[in-house]
C-alpha cells in the first residue's frame, strides 16, 4: 500500500473523492476502469476530507466469471465470498463463506446467524 499525507494511511475509505489513476484524470467510473486494466497496480490521487494523498492500490486478477457454486443449507444459501464483499469487510483471501440470502421461515430467518461483533 501507499501512504501520504491527509490522513491517507494506505487505504480506500467511503466518501473519498477519487481523482486520477496513475497521473491521469478521471471523471467516471468507466474512466477509472479502462486506467486501472494494464497495470498490476496503480498509483490513486484521492481527497479525503479536503486533503489530497495518493495510494497505491493492487489490482486483482478476475475471470469475470462471478459466482459459480453455491450451496443451499438449513436455509441460507451459501457461497465463495465475492471479491467486492471481501475488500469492503477485509476477508481473507482464504477463508469465510458468504450467507447471500436467508430463505424466509427457515431458522435462519428466525434466528440471526451473524457472528457476534467482535
Amino acid at each position: 500500500g501507499g501512504g501520504g499525507g491527509g490522513g491517507g494511511g494506505g487505504a480506500l475509505r467511503g466518501g473519498d473523492l477519487l481523482l486520477t489513476v496513475d497521473g491521469s484524470p478521471v471523471r467516471s467510473l468507466n474512466e477509472a476502469e479502462a486506467a486501472s486494466q494494464a497495470s498490476a497496480s496503480v498509483q490513486l490521487g484521492v481527497v479525503r476530507d479536503g486533503a489530497p494523498f495518493a495510494v497505491t492500490a493492487p489490482m486483482l486478477p478476475s475471470d469475470g466469471l462471478g459466482t459459480t457454486r453455491v450451496l443451499g443449507w438449513a436455509g441460507l444459501l451459501l457461497q465463495e465470498t465475492p471479491d467486492a464483499v471481501r475488500a469492503q469487510r477485509s476477508v481473507p483471501a482464504q477463508g469465510g463463506v458468504y450467507a447471500s440470502y436467508r430463505f424466509y421461515g427457515s431458522p435462519p430467518s428466525r434466528d440471526d446467524p451473524s457472528p457476534p461483533p467482535p
